[in-house]
């Protein structure tokens, strides 16, 4: 009888430490999930190119992505074109694409592995297009919304020695299942935070998924993202911003009706 106590008691021993130390990967923080584009800024018109995208995960190369989608568009065009990416091997998926067109074009890296989402941006020139026009005109769209963004709803750090300052506008009134551009003003010590590493992370209250998306520099300490809501409600968004000592994060909730 005692032996078969002790048997049943050391048997409740190793079920509780293995419930337990599953309990603690489970409440691990994971790893950010990080997607490089490989292709070159400038590509010749009607020449076969290979577009690549780089996943890892920490010091792992992610070889089986649930999901890896690339979306190609044209400067001004609104129906893009979306090629299922390759495996390739180490954590690399690729497409070919022949660009016909010349012109401005914008590559998004659509990555889905280990419950997390990644959707970096890459923009790239195809033939001989006059970029100086497009940038200027990217220039004169940003001073045109400068009095939409910069608001007095800012959530600054608490990063004492950066004193790094956010400023984004939640107060746009996004509609659900139709792209917008998240957008986000960066300074540091009272100055603009240019080449910062940003990323932002997107969860809908009480949901455990949370999508992560690196953000694109779009003029002069002024990041974005394209982001589609896909239903309604209160979604937080976390913004991680990295440079040199800098290592911060603010979040702000956005409502959508």
């Amino acid at each position: 009888m005692k032996k078969l106590i002790t048997l049943l008691t050391s048997l409740i021993i190793i079920l509780s430490a293995c419930a337990q130390e599953e309990k603690q990967q489970d409440d691990a923080v994971p790893q950010l999930l990080e997607v490089a584009i490989k292709t070159e800024d400038s590509i010749p018109v009607n020449q076969e190119t290979v577009i690549e995208a780089v996943v890892t995960q920490g010091e792992n190369k992610v070889t089986n992505a649930d999901e890896v989608k690339f979306e190609i568009s044209k400067a001004g065009d609104h129906q893009p074109e979306m090629m299922q990416g390759i495996h390739q091997k180490d954590g690399v998926y690729s497409i070919q694409k022949t660009f016909k067109d010349e012109g401005q074009y914008y590559i998004v890296a659509h990555v889905t592995a280990n419950r997390m989402h990644s959707m970096p941006r890459k923009e790239i020139l195809v033939g001989e297009a006059n970029h100086t026009n497009d940038q200027e005109e990217t220039d004169k769209a940003t001073e045109n919304d400068q009095s939409i963004h910069h608001n007095d709803h800012s959530d600054h750090s608490h990063d004492h020695a950066s004193k790094l300052e956010y400023e984004f506008d939640n107060h746009v009134p996004y509609k659900v299942n139709e792209e917008t551009e998240l957008t986000l003003y960066l300074k540091s010590n009272d100055l603009p935070l240019e080449g910062a590493k940003v990323r932002f992370e997107i969860w809908k209250e009480n949901q455990h998924q949370h999508d992560y998306f690196d953000a694109t520099e779009v003029s002069s300490a002024k990041y974005a993202i394209p982001y589609t809501f896909t239903s309604t409600g209160l979604y937080n968004l976390k913004i991680h911003v990295e440079k040199g000592d800098i290592h911060d994060h603010t979040t702000v909730s956005v409502e959508i009706k």
